[in-house]
């Protein structure tokens, strides 16, 4: 065994040079079917390790995984008798798997780095796609050199069937879809599937929990400073079947506490089988009580209340509220516009990533008010229905407009860009005349400047 593992290191080596384009012969590789195996468990190790990486938080370890890494080792083997067929070299058929398994690992951990947490936010999407374009070439160019190198250099036409063996190779990387499913070792919960989770949100303890969990999170509210034109913040996240739309209301109030100042002004209210015991509920009862308590400690003719709304919604354009066993009202948003009128709250920031959210801007436009929805009316914003990371709207718009700008419209053209880039669903945005000159004075905690409204921007975006 020691021995095999001794072999493992020479080819892995061996491997290395070659992705890297430096001199290396077959000679260098130690070609049996014991390392085809060692190998073929070494990629499955990365890849493991690498899907991690691209999963979203609540993903799960899946053996499906498994499927796919034997189906793609097989397309492999497959390839490679092809070939061996055609060079009339029965060697080939060992040879070829070996060395570029052997190969392989150098661009599987170069692929993971764009998409680790330290990387994500500074890479951009154009560049993420010359990435993948540029990874393609390179594993292109590693499948030819390695038939090169496997095909007996005194044979002549080394260098056409190297050309033609390589991009026989890589077709299956290429058209992969084609050939069949790759699921990845971790995948989405499904949370509409599963049910409601561990902890039924009806029970005792839980409706107990959550008495408390909102009286601390209103208890939790500083009061308004005079003089100063204070940000709060109200995530609202109503439902429980995809986790996804509570990971949204998280990166938005962690981009708004850090960066807006709303620290101590910001309140989270989530359905989610996650959330029980962390955060109260997204019911419309919970959001009246929550802006009733903001329209009390703020000055109303100073003071701007942001609400961010996500979750999924039909035409009816109503945000759809579900956490069975609970039976929920929707939020329409006609609903929204009285709640905020019944709390005295004038200044008013909305923010909607829901499917058809176009239709809020039109409800609740006034000269008191930004709307800025995930797409225009009748259109069926692009992941509206969730998954189990952030919805595409909202880490454009709180993961990149708002973290990195100090100025609301700016932000919404950040996100504008970065969702066309995308080829997502086009968001839109109205500032009515007066809040225009209210942003002027709400002071930007997180970079200690203040947030200009540009009062030559249009009054909407369509």
């Amino acid at each position: 065994m020691r021995n095999a593992f001794a072999s493992l290191g020479h080819n892995l080596a061996a491997g290395l040079r070659l992705a890297l384009f430096m001199p290396v012969s077959r000679t260098a590789f130690r070609i049996t079917p014991t390392q085809l195996v060692l190998l073929a468990i070494v990629s499955a190790t990365i890849d493991i390790d690498a899907d991690w990486v691209r999963a979203a938080r609540e993903a799960q370890f899946s053996l499906l995984g498994l499927h796919s890494e034997l189906f793609a080792l097989g397309l492999l083997v497959l390839t490679s008798a092809v070939i061996a067929v055609m060079r009339r070299d029965g060697a080939l058929l060992l040879a070829l798997p070996v060395v570029i398994l052997a190969s392989f690992p150098a661009i599987q951990i170069a692929g993971v780095i764009p998409d680790l947490p330290q990387a994500g936010p500074s890479v951009s999407d154009a560049a993420r796609q010359f990435l993948a374009d540029a990874f393609l070439v390179w594993v292109a160019a590693l499948c030819v050199r390695a038939v090169f190198v496997c095909i007996d250099p005194q044979l002549p036409r080394r260098k056409a069937w190297a050309l033609g063996g390589g991009f026989l190779l890589v077709a299956p990387i290429w058209f992969p879809h084609l050939l069949g499913p790759l699921d990845p070792w971790w995948r989405e919960v499904d949370i509409q599937a599963t049910g409601a989770g561990p902890v039924n949100p009806a029970s005792e303890p839980a409706l107990a929990a959550q008495q408390f969990l909102m009286d601390r999170a209103l208890d939790g509210l500083e009061d308004e400073q005079p003089g100063v034109t204070d940000l709060y913040f109200v995530g609202f996240a109503p439902d429980a079947r995809r986790s996804g739309f509570a990971v949204d209301v998280e990166l938005a109030k962690r981009t708004m506490d850090e960066h807006w100042g709303t620290r101590g002004r910001s309140v989270l209210l989530v359905n989610s089988p996650t959330t029980v015991a962390q955060r109260p509920y997204a019911t419309i009862t919970n959001l009246r009580e929550t802006l009733l308590e903001i329209g009390d400690i703020i000055d109303p003719d100073d003071d701007v209340v942001m609400v961010y709304l996500t979750g999924s919604a039909g035409r009816d354009h109503a945000l759809a509220a579900i956490n069975p066993p609970l039976e929920l009202v929707p939020l329409s948003p006609v609903g929204l516009r009285q709640l905020f009128d019944t709390a005295g709250i004038r200044w008013r920031i909305v923010v909607v990533s829901t499917c058809y959210a176009g239709a809020w801007v039109d409800a609740l436009k006034d000269a008191n008010t930004v709307v800025i929805a995930s797409s225009a009316a009748g259109i069926h914003a692009d992941g509206c229905e969730g998954g189990v990371g952030t919805t595409a709207f909202g880490d454009a718009f709180f993961g990149k407009g708002m973290r990195n700008s100090d100025d609301i419209a700016r932000a919404f053209d950040t996100a504008q860009t970065r969702l066309s880039a995308r080829g997502a669903t086009a968001p839109v945005l109205w500032i009515g005349p007066a809040i225009a000159e209210r942003l002027k004075s709400l002071a930007h905690r997180g970079g200690g400047g203040r947030v200009m409204a540009n009062s030559a921007i249009p009054v909407s975006y369509r």
